[in-house]
Order: structure tokens, then C-alpha cells, then sequence
């Protein structure tokens, strides 16, 4: 038995790695995942990175008459340039510069004498890549603002420590020390869609196609169980997907290590084991989504017909994931009898440098696995039908 069915699948192996154009294709696409991802953190990763106090610079208007500020920047380390821009708002808007600081012609008089001196800082809060520099720049502020209040307090012979009631001291928790460290949970939903396209144009060919072009009807001919064919194809496909799967997590390992190499602010490297665990998650899924490019190249009236359906098959199960790159859920064991969603979660944990329950590993495993071989049973079935080698 096993060795027929291996004939079959050695079969359809041959014939779709005939078609040299469509086979490269088709190992080219599990590396557009994490070349996309690669090229996210690298960019978001570089613009986000704080600059060094040296090289920050205030863009300011005004700033003759504001020279106690000025002396101040200076003496941590940054600068003040002086701007004479009629519109400031629409400067900033168009992102001539990240931030713009404008002292009022009555600043230095107001200031002189210990009033409170309003001044404005003109920011676009949307861009992404202004955020570390207007934060650097209101950090400048706000030290400069402390150090002067400390000074008048003290002139007044006022304990400087009465205006502090509270002493903070943030930590930071996070397992990256930089927003494009988010960009590490992309991994698991471009995952999924690798899975349920790594070797969707075999299944479908192998299935529809052959119908399609009258060679399945003397295939079928032959006096062999119609559940070994569906086998021998299924193995064919679940090879390619496997294939298409390694590939990707093998590119995930070398950009991630590449990344963290260059230094754009990734301090999370998941590990070879990190990866074994991520691609053992996905044997079950990968069952899965091939049981179900079966069924539908099965079911299917036409070729185009079952590209359409498939070629909508990988949305699915990458939603949820691109959903759960901005909102965390927590793993739980109802979360993980859902196919796809509980390793979408494990995946993540992994990603990011956590560890995962193994339990729940096992149980997302099994109940995926579960659902495969039922959805297998069903293609089977499905072979049986006397119409099958027929397009309806």
C-alpha cells in the first residue's frame, strides 16, 4: 500500500518540478515574507533609533530672545538653530523639520522677571519617524524648566526637593528596547500565509487541473483504492508546503540575525530551538491547510474556479495574526483548540524571546492534528464520488 502511494506522490513531484518557471515561483514566495519584514524593521528600526545627544538639534524661532535656553542646550550637548520660516505649522506639516520651537518677541522681558514665559513647539505627532527627536526635544525642555524653577527656589532660600513630592524611576520591561521590536510578531501571520500557499498551484494541479485536462479519468482507471491517490497527491503537496515553510523560517533566522548584526535597536534573536519549536507548530497546520486545498480542488466545477477559493484560503488565518501584532493575548487553553489562532499566540511567545507552556504547545498540536485527519477522512471521501474525475 505505502508503496503506491509513494509512486503517486513521486508522480506528482515529478511533474510540477517539469515546470521549472512555476516551481522557482513557488520557492520564491516564502521569502517575501521575511525580506517585507526585514526591509519594516530595518527602516522603522533606523528612523526610531534616539539620536545621540551630540547630534540633536532644536530648530528654534525666537531664540535671541531666549539665551539663558540656548546656553543651556548647548551645555547638554545639542544645539539650537536659528529659523526665520514665515509659516512654521505648515514647515512641520510637510516635514521640513521635526519640530520647530518659537520664543515670543516678549520672552527674554517675561522671563527676566520670573513670570511664566509661554512658549510654542510646533510637532506633527503623525509621523513616525519625528517621534524621537520631538522627545529628545521636550526632554531638553522640561530639564531646562526644571533647572531654572530649582535655581529661582533656591535663590529664595526654598528647598528645591519641596516642589518634587515624588521620585520616579522608569523601567522599561520590554523584551526590544525599540518600537520595531512590534514588528517581530509579523512574523507568525506571514507564517500562516506561507503555509496555506507554500504548495497550493501542486494541490491544485494535481486535482483540478488533471481533471481539467482529461488526465485523471485513466489515472483513476487503475486498480488501486481512489483514497491512495488522494494520499500520494496529499503527501506531494504537504512536501512542497514543508519545503516553502523551512525556507521561510531559515530566512527569518539569517535577516534576524543580520538585523541584530546592523544593530537598528532588535535586541531580541530567537535561537535554532526558538525556530525547531516554531516549525514543529506549523506540521499540524500545514496538514491541515493541504487537507483543505484538497477538499476544494475536489469540489471545485473548474481550474479557476479552485484558484479563486485558495487563492483566498490564506487570508484567514493571517488576520487574526495581524490583529494580534498590536493587541497581545494572552495564550489559554481554549485559545489553543483553535487551529491556527493558539499557534499564531505560540509563535509570538517564541518570537519574542519567551517561554512558551509547553502544554499548551502540545495541546494546539493535537487538536490541530485532530482537525487535519478529520478534514483528510472527508477528502478521501470526496475521491470516492463517481463523478469525481468529471468536471461538474
Amino acid at each position: 500500500m505505502l508503496e503506491k502511494v509513494w509512486i503517486i506522490a513521486r508522480k506528482e513531484l515529478t511533474d510540477n518540478l517539469r515546470d521549472r518557471r512555476s516551481t522557482i515561483l513557488s520557492l520564491l514566495y516564502p521569502l517575501i515574507g521575511p525580506v517585507l519584514l526585514g526591509a519594516l524593521v530595518l527602516f522603522v528600526g533606523s528612523t526610531l533609533t534616539a539620536p545621540k545627544v551630540q547630534e540633536h538639534v532644536v530648530v528654534a524661532q525666537g531664540s535671541d530672545n531666549a539665551p539663558e535656553f540656548v546656553a543651556f542646550v548647548r551645555e547638554q550637548g545639542a544645539d539650537v538653530v536659528e529659523t526665520e520660516i514665515e509659516d512654521v505649522a505648515d514647515a512641520v506639516r510637510k516635514g521640513m523639520h521635526s519640530s520647530i520651537l518659537v520664543f515670543p518677541e516678549d520672552f527674554a522681558d517675561t522671563f527676566g522677571d520670573e513670570r511664566n514665559a509661554e512658549i510654542q513647539l510646533y510637532i506633527d505627532s503623525s509621523r513616525l519617524s519625528s517621534i524621537m527627536s520631538i522627545g529628545r526635544t521636550v526632554e531638553l525642555i522640561n530639564r531646562f524648566n526644571r533647572n531654572t524653577a530649582d535655581t529661582r527656589l533656591a535663590a529664595h532660600e526654598v528647598d528645591p526637593q519641596i516642589a518634587y513630592p515624588l521620585t520616579m524611576k522608569s523601567v522599561n520591561v520590554a523584551a526590544s528596547l525599540s518600537i520595531s521590536g512590534i514588528f517581530l510578531n509579523m512574523m507568525a501571520p506571514f507564517l500562516m500565509f506561507n503555509i496555506f500557499i507554500g504548495g497550493v498551484y501542486l494541490a491544485i494541479d494535481a486535482t483540478a487541473g488533471e481533471r481539467e485536462r482529461g488526465s485523471l479519468e485513466p489515472l483513476l482507471a487503475n486498480p488501486v483504492p481512489r483514497w491512495q491517490f488522494m494520499l500520494g497527491k496529499y503527501i506531494a503537496s504537504f512536501l512542497f508546503t514543508a519545503l516553502a515553510v523551512l525556507m521561510a523560517i531559515v530566512a527569518y533566522k539569517s535577516i534576524f540575525s543580520g538585523l541584530g548584526m546592523l544593530g537598528v535597536g532588535i535586541k531580541v534573536n530567537p535561537g535554532l530551538s526558538d525556530f525547531t519549536f516554531v516549525f514543529i507548530l506549523c506540521i499540524p497546520i500545514m496538514l491541515m491547510a493541504v487537507a483543505i486545498q484538497m477538499i476544494v480542488a475536489t469540489v471545485s466545477k473548474s481550474f479557476k474556479e479552485t484558484q479563486t477559493y485558495l487563492g483566498l484560503l490564506p487570508l484567514l488565518p493571517a488576520l487574526p495574526g495581524m490583529i494580534m501584532v498590536f493587541v497581545p493575548i494572552q495564550a489559554s487553553a481554549w485559545a489553543m483548540l483553535i487551529p491556527t489562532y493558539g499557534q499564531t499566540i505560540l509563535i509570538g511567545q517564541l518570537v519574542r524571546g519567551e517561554t512558551p507552556d509547553y502544554g499548551f504547545m502540545a495541546l494546539s498540536c493535537l487538536a490541530t492534528t485532530v482537525v487535519a485527519m478529520v478534514l483528510l477522512v472527508m477528502a478521501a471521501r470526496l475521491y470516492n464520488r463517481e463523478n469525481m474525475a468529471f468536471a461538474n
